[in-house]
């Protein structure tokens, strides 16, 4: 999620491991909803603040261990933009959530797969305009 922010671009991150990973807010997909749904669900759990999807940026595949078991992941990322509220990190799935400014974010996220969408965004010379609409 992306905000205009005294005039500067930011993204919304959150903390995991005792705020030693840094990375956009996602989660699985519940039964019965969409994979914009269930971005825009993970967003408010994980940052307490409502989104709008402006467009759909990219799928992100991996895997990773959970005990002995090796599990598939598939996220599905969308450019979203600010709608109101304070950040509230859910403290039973996050440690925090910080607006970072979104050039500072390529050095704060933890995983590569985000660090290349956030340069995406950071390219793209609508974004601006993109988020302004509704951002403060």
């Amino acid at each position: 999620m992306i905000a205009l922010r005294g005039g500067t671009l930011h993204v919304a991150l959150i903390a995991t491991r005792g705020r030693t990973r840094w990375g956009l807010p996602k989660g699985a997909v519940s039964e019965g909803e969409t994979s914009e749904q269930a971005a825009l669900r993970e967003v408010l759990e994980e940052t307490g603040i409502p989104a709008e999807i402006v467009r759909t940026l990219d799928t992100i595949e991996y895997f990773f261990r959970a005990g002995d078991t090796l599990i598939h992941k598939r996220v599905d990322f969308y450019l979203m933009r600010f709608v109101e509220g304070e950040l509230k990190p859910q403290l039973s799935e996050v440690d925090d959530v910080e607006w970072v400014e979104l050039n500072a974010s390529l050095q704060r996220a933890s995983f590569g797969s985000e660090r290349k969408l956030l340069e995406v965004a950071l390219a793209d010379p609508s974004l601006t305009a993109s988020v302004a609409s509704k951002s403060s």
